[in-house]
């Protein structure tokens, strides 16, 4: 069922503009529930994104699920509150899990021999494999299991202000919000909240009175307790409040002798750091050559140990930190983080 009027939301000083990103996506919104003869798909994680993209499709249409999908490593706190959330919402959630397609991170790592990593250290290649062995797959066999073979609209709570690699990659799907499925043929992935930055999504939540997860306040993620992307500072505040939390990686670590952080850098070695009142190990420098670069806006750039922080004047935008050399192919531009 398609909602025929939706009540404008009063934002206060920011009605016009923060009304016409809500407008906006509502009508992307529609415009997938007009065409599709399938429940939207709304991805739900329990985040902050998440929850204004779920509280936008509810204004629309009732005519969606909402999509978890677990990897089995999420933080502490994060399935109860999907779970609940949806339980009193009296919303429809269906749940994959890596089980489905062919096992959980620990049993995939064994069969790679080495933990997903940004490819840029020892054993080459890219290997962002977590994704989607443990996230995509195992939904996509769901969907087809309980819906048959067809076109699914996935909607999903990405913004592209969230970094300048979403900056750039995204970029071309600021007016259509939405793009071809990768792993369901004929489906689409659609981004109605693309164009909103981070005091819209603040400034909605507080006017909505949405419930939100405080892992974002206790350990600056809310999704997976491991990631490829995270540095050591994260893992050591996940240890500071859970110190057993990572024995399992621990001990995978030790069977593989490879390291699961980026940079090189083993879990075993920031558990004692934390555990002994130490400063954390620092991630070793890739030894690529010459300086790291990612392609943005059309050319190579510098960008640090993170794939995605660029070097923006000789200094990192997100991180801070100081460009070996000062030679940096990017200038600062305004309005970045």
């Amino acid at each position: 069922m398609i909602q025929s009027e939706v009540t404008q939301l009063d934002f206060g000083w920011k009605d016009d503009f923060l009304n016409k990103r809500v407008e906006e996506a509502k009508q992307v919104i529609f415009d997938c529930a007009m065409r599709s003869r399938k429940p939207l798909i709304v991805q739900f994680s329990g985040g902050r994104d998440s929850m204004v993209l779920m509280d936008l499709v509810r204004q629309v249409t009732n005519h969606f699920v909402c999509a978890f999908m677990a990897t089995g490593i999420e933080l502490p706190g994060v399935v109860d509150f999907v779970q609940e959330f949806a339980k009193k919402q009296g919303v429809e959630l269906i749940v994959s899990y890596p089980y489905m397609h062919k096992g959980d991170i620990f049993e995939r790592t064994r069969k790679f021999k080495g933990f997903p990593n940004l490819g840029r250290y020892e054993g080459g290649g890219n290997r962002l494999w977590c994704n989607r062995d443990l996230k995509l797959r195992p939904q996509k066999k769901l969907l087809n299991q309980l819906y048959g073979k067809g076109t699914f609209y996935r909607l999903e709570g990405i913004r592209r202000f969230e970094s300048e690699r979403r900056r750039v990659i995204y970029k071309a799907y600021t007016s259509t919000f939405m793009r071809p499925d990768s792993e369901l043929k004929g489906s689409y992935e659609v981004f109605p909240i693309l164009n909103w930055n981070d005091e819209d999504v603040l400034h909605y939540i507080e006017k909505r009175e949405l419930p939100t997860l405080r892992l974002y306040k206790e350990f600056g993620v809310s999704g997976c307790s491991w990631c490829p992307f995270y540095g050591p500072d994260i893992y050591a505040k996940v240890i500071e409040v859970f110190p057993y939390w990572y024995d399992e990686f621990i001990a995978l670590e030790e069977e593989l002798n490879v390291p699961s952080v980026q940079g090189g850098v083993f879990l075993r070695d920031i558990k004692s750091a934390v555990l002994e009142g130490r400063s954390l190990p620092e991630p070793r420098k890739s030894k690529l050559t010459p300086p790291d670069v990612m392609e943005f806006e059309g050319k190579q750039v510098h960008h640090c140990e993170v794939y995605g922080h660029l070097f923006m004047d000789g200094v990192c935008y997100r991180c801070g930190i100081q460009e070996e050399s000062n030679d940096s192919p990017v200038s600062r531009r305004e309005g970045n983080r």
